[in-house]
């Protein structure tokens, strides 16, 4: 199963380079009309030549891997370049936010569980390494291997690794065992400072008890925290046929299941995972997010990119993929 699951990094690493290969990413400055746009367009400075690099390395590491990304990349959907614009633009943003509203002097600590080939930690270390204390990929042990192998072997990704002085831990671990994920974190992590976890289609592959025990313990072990949170979400309408057809379709296809697509299946019920009173909640779907957040010059870039005349298509798939953000102290 591990293995099953691994091949989704591919496929997000797939859709991250397809969407800046098309220059989906990164946003044009003025996407957001709030005053963390610059913060935006600093973070995202080289965020094509990382990828690129990590891309160019991975191949002479691993070419079965390679091979898979490359045919995956084959068929560029602009439904698809769309979501891994909002997906990647709604997770900085909020964490960027979190981030501004701390004093200048706070130090904190960032947590990826189930990172894959994220390079997040070297954009965030690069703007914020001054008063990031720790930031921690956590994954399965092959994905782990394979990852540092690459930032090792590539000259540029190593040598920024190397800047940040002993700043960013790679750790491997299955999510599922939580006592085992927590003790490896406390290693590393000061439980007294505010610390952000984020979980990017993670949950949706772990089932009921496991992430909400995963949740509860964190939540219990760290005073002040943030959670960030990005999942499909089945749909609660008794009409919505998203969620099955996507369930049996990864299943038949990849023999990969989803355990709470259909449980937690709409913005109500997203959250029952956080059942917590000192947590605070806000929620939103990515199409909220297209149609809110992005600014009237941005959408139409997006549209000049690549031909698009599915929007309702673009509607009902981005009406089902959430982010959630969470915070307690």
């Amino acid at each position: 199963m591990e293995r099953i699951i691994q091949q989704t990094d591919y496929d997000a690493l797939s859709s991250k380079i397809c969407a800046l290969q098309f220059n989906y990413l990164p946003p044009n400055k003025g996407t957001l009309s709030e005053s963390i746009d610059d913060t935006l367009q600093c973070l995202y400075s080289d965020i094509k030549s990382l990828h690129f690099e990590y891309y160019k390395t991975l191949k002479e590491k691993s070419r079965n891997v390679y091979g898979k990304i490359n045919k995956l990349m084959r068929n560029p959907f602009p439904v698809m370049n769309y979501g891994t614009y909002l997906r990647t633009l709604a997770i900085d943003v909020s964490l960027i936010k979190y981030i501004e509203n701390f004093p200048k002097d706070q130090p904190f600590q960032i947590v990826n569980l189930g990172s894959g080939s994220d390079l997040r930690f070297i954009q965030y270390l690069k703007m914020y390494g001054g008063r990031i204390k720790r930031f921690v990929d956590l994954d399965f042990k092959d994905a782990i291997i394979l990852k540092q192998s690459i930032l090792k072997d590539s000259t540029n990704l190593d040598q920024s690794i190397r800047s940040f002085e002993g700043k960013y831990v790679i750790l491997q671990g299955d999510l599922k065992d939580v006592e085992g994920t927590l003790q490896q974190l406390k290693q590393y992590l000061d439980p007294k400072l505010p610390t952000v976890f984020i979980t990017e289609c993670v949950l949706c592959y772990m089932t009921e008890n496991d992430s909400k025990q995963l949740i509860s313990t964190i939540m219990d072990t760290f005073a002040t925290g943030f959670w960030i949170s990005y999942d499909p979400i089945g749909g609660a309408d008794v009409n919505d046929k998203f969620g099955t057809i996507m369930k049996r379709n990864l299943m038949d296809s990849r023999n990969l299941e989803m355990p709470t697509l259909l449980i937690y299946n709409s913005k109500l019920n997203y959250p029952q995972r956080w059942e917590n009173e000192k947590s605070q909640i806000d929620i939103k779907d990515m199409w909220n997010f297209l149609s809110e957040a992005i600014s009237d010059t941005e959408k139409r870039r997006l549209r000049s990119l690549q031909f698009l005349d599915e929007i309702e298509e673009l509607k009902i798939m981005q009406s089902h993929y959430v982010i959630l953000n969470t915070a307690w102290d």
